[in-house]
């Protein structure tokens, strides 16, 4: 399978990149919404969390969102993944999103 973020694992493109382990790799969103927005990915191409199969990727992709948030000294934060197209995943590459700070709205219908 061959995607955006796949070539981001790869080192083929480039990244702003700010956490990697064996297994994930974390780096700046190309479209933020929020202050700091920053993905979560597997190295390994899975379209959908359940797929994943491996703990210890697992593991290492909740160890990342810790680090991600200790680097940024985030003391409050959101963890979103969207998981399937009908709710809107658009890279169907597991990603999972870490944002804090300002975060619009519209992106939260009701929040005030």
């Amino acid at each position: 399978m061959e995607c955006v973020f796949c070539r981001i694992a790869r080192g083929e493109e480039k990244a702003r990149v700010v956490y990697e382990s064996e297994k994930v790799i974390a780096f700046h969103t190309i479209r933020p919404e929020a202050d700091v927005h920053i993905l979560v990915i597997p190295k390994e191409h899975y379209e959908k969390i359940e797929e994943i199969d491996d703990e210890q990727t697992a593991h290492e992709l909740f160890k990342a969102i810790r680090e991600v948030a200790g680097m940024f000294n985030m003391d409050s934060f959101r963890v979103v993944n969207k998981n399937g197209r009908s709710v809107g995943q658009t890279v169907m590459h597991v990603h999972i999103h870490v944002l804090s700070g300002n975060l619009p709205h519209r992106l939260f219908p009701g929040a005030e």
